[in-house]
């Protein structure tokens, strides 16, 4: 928490930020640039800013399964798609030293460092298909995407068709190719049950058709790994960057925080998966155990304008789109039963295992029927291909998401439904009147109203009080009293049953 001086000052940059645009040498980025220096003096003096607040991420590691790595890669064909990036350059690095026959980048990227590039888009099925019948991979990491939230919302098709509709084609191609083993980069932001961000919902519905193709079986055995932040890569870092060297930083807000790992546990995750395929469920995703508290952005721009030696201002621009996450307390496990990961759902969290070295933690996907997951994708491919608007192809996107989430809710026993709603919903953790969380706490509602008067389902005594506190909320919240009544209604009779 910082300092009455500091929290002052970060207010006055708050003010200063929204009363008139910072224009170079104008009289607001003066003002910027002083209430900064400020702020950097305030927190040194609490004996902040002396490290930067990346530099345990730096330590952190995942350890390699080297030997059961070894024996999947040594002179196999091995294929990365979006090799050209950050992480895939780094991850080609990796596989080389394990001496494959053959070491492929697939991007539409230009190609530097091991291996040889293959130019090809995985949106277009022909071109995948040919080069993968060039390539011939036995084992195949799958990491191309649209991968920056932002972006993602200024190029929605682009985004829909690279990350839900490529991924497709990928799988497809591997099924297609004979190729042993395929792993795939999804994102943390996966744990959430709804979103209405074009980056996470095409994420999440590439991760739902990876697990169904790992369910179903087959001569391709289908892993995963959840990612956050990667430190070396980071939108943030970057961003950050970029506004050092123009004299202005332009930040979120002042208590936007941000999860990360580094490149070695990105990598080592993407190994392991294949090293460890087959020893554990096939809908099952690694994550790093270790990411360490939440990075402040305030903090980590000061630190770096310290370094720097300039004299910069800090400026907040406010939550652009795709970025605005909101956080739903039933999206992770209060049962105490449970450990807290951040990246792993409460859906997730009674299945979590650990692997033998204790630096990777692993989950199964709550699994979606074939037939929802398969009618959602026909519907949203249909609308991608008749031209939509951007915004008519999002709200369809986040209608394909609402409609799988809805579909994997009713597997769930009404128990854990109960228990989901009451941890996002209970009077002591959501604001009165809020609306945010509106859409996922209908969906339960529904989905739970139902059960609660069906016969013969035990519910234990905590039921009761969990009901009459869903009440209260839904009963403060605009489009929800009616629901409020029916859990009132429903809740006497229970209790005497």
């Amino acid at each position: 928490m910082p300092s009455p001086m500091s929290a002052d000052l970060i207010r006055t940059i708050a003010e200063l930020s929204q009363a008139v645009p910072a224009t170079p040498g104008g009289g607001a980025e003066v003002a910027l640039r002083r209430a900064t220096r400020a702020l950097i003096r305030s927190m040194q003096k609490e004996g902040r800013l002396a490290e930067s607040p990346m530099q345990l991420a730096l330590t952190r590691t995942v350890e390699l399964h080297h030997a059961a790595a070894e024996q999947r890669l040594r002179g196999k064909r091995v294929l990365v798609t979006g090799g050209s990036g950050c992480v895939g350059s780094r991850l080609r690095q990796l596989l080389a030293g394990f001496g494959p026959a053959t070491l492929i980048n697939l991007d539409i990227a230009p190609h530097e460092g091991e291996g040889r590039w293959l130019q090809a888009d995985i949106r277009d099925a022909a071109m995948l298909d040919a080069a993968f019948r060039a390539a011939r991979p036995e084992v195949v990491f799958h990491l191309a995407s649209i991968r920056e939230p932002g972006k993602a919302e200024l190029v929605v098709q682009e985004a829909v068709d690279t990350n839900v509709f490529g991924t497709a084609n990928v799988i497809a191609a591997c099924r297609r190719h004979g190729v042993g083993h395929a792993v795939y980069s999804s994102t943390g932001k996966c744990y959430a049950y709804l979103t209405d961000h074009v980056y996470t919902a095409s994420k999440k519905l590439a991760e739902l058709q990876w697990m169904a193709a790992a369910r179903e079986g087959g001569e391709t055995s289908f892993a995963m790994t959840r990612f956050t932040h990667v430190l070396e890569n980071g939108i943030v870092s970057r961003d950050i960057a970029a506004g050092i060297a123009q004299g202005m930083v332009g930040l979120h807000g002042p208590d936007r925080h941000f999860n990360i790992q580094n490149l070695r546990q990105a990598t080592h995750l993407l190994v392991n998966a294949l090293a460890l395929a087959g020893t554990q469920a096939p809908d099952s995703f690694w994550s790093a155990v270790d990411l360490g508290w939440p990075v402040n952005t305030l903090e980590l721009a000061l630190f770096e304008i310290v370094r720097s030696g300039r004299d910069v201002g800090v400026r907040f621009l406010g939550i652009p789109k795709g970025y605005d996450e909101s956080f739903f307390r039933g999206q992770f496990d209060w049962s105490g039963a449970c450990d807290y990961h951040p990246l792993v759902n409460a859906l997730e969290a009674p299945t979590v295992v650990n692997d033998s070295t204790g630096t990777m933690i692993g989950a199964r996907i709550a699994p979606c029927p074939e037939a929802a997951l398969q009618q959602a994708l026909d519907r949203l491919h249909t609308r991608l291909r008749s031209a939509e608007t951007d915004a008519a192809l999002k709200e369809a996107l986040l209608q394909s998401v609402s409609g799988v989430t809805e579909a994997v809710f009713r597997g769930v026993s009404p128990g854990h439904l109960l228990d989901i709603l009451w941890w996002g919903a209970a009077p002591g953790w959501i604001e009165a009147g809020t609306t945010r969380f509106r859409p996922i706490m209908t969906m339960l509602a529904d989905l739970l109203l139902p059960l609660l008067s069906q016969p013969g389902l035990h519910w234990d005594s905590s039921a009761h009080g969990k009901l009459q506190d869903i009440a209260a909320t839904f009963a403060g919240i605009p489009g929800l009293g009616s629901r409020a009544e029916r859990f009132q209604a429903v809740t006497q009779p229970l209790c005497a049953a």
